[in-house]
C-alpha cells in the first residue's frame, strides 16, 4: 500500500515537474542572456552562481556582471529581461529565472 502511495506520489510530481519546466522554457527561451548562460562553461557557470548569490548588489550590478563574465554587451542583455513599466528590471523575476537555468546546467 505504502509503495503504491509512494508510486502514484512520484507520478504526480514528476508530472508537476515537466509541465513547469516546459512552461520555463516556453517564457524564457528568447531570452538571449539565458541562453548564454545555459552554453557557458563550468568556471563561467561557477562565477555567475557567485554573483547571484552575492547580497550586497543589486540586479542591475549583477546582470553588468554576468555580462562580464560571459564578454557580452550589457545594453543588449537587458532588453530581453522582465521590466516594469518605467523600464527597470524586475528583480525577483529575473533572480529566479537565471537560478532556474544555473540549477538546469549545473
Amino acid at each position: 500500500m505504502i509503495l503504491l502511495e509512494m508510486m502514484i506520489l512520484h507520478d504526480h510530481n514528476t508530472e508537476l515537474h515537466n509541465k513547469f519546466y516546459t512552461t520555463m522554457n516556453t517564457e524564457t527561451q528568447d531570452i538571449k542572456l539565458l541562453n548564454l548562460i545555459a552554453q557557458a562553461n563550468d568556471a563561467q557557470v561557477d562565477s555567475i552562481w557567485a554573483i547571484l548569490k552575492y547580497k550586497e548588489i543589486g540586479i542591475y550590478r549583477k546582470i553588468a556582471c554576468i555580462c562580464e563574465v560571459l564578454s557580452q554587451d550589457m545594453q543588449e542583455m537587458l532588453l530581453d529581461l522582465p521590466q516594469d513599466e518605467e523600464g527597470r528590471i524586475l528583480d525577483y523575476k529575473t533572480r529566479h529565472m537565471i537560478h532556474d537555468t544555473l540549477i538546469a546546467v549545473s
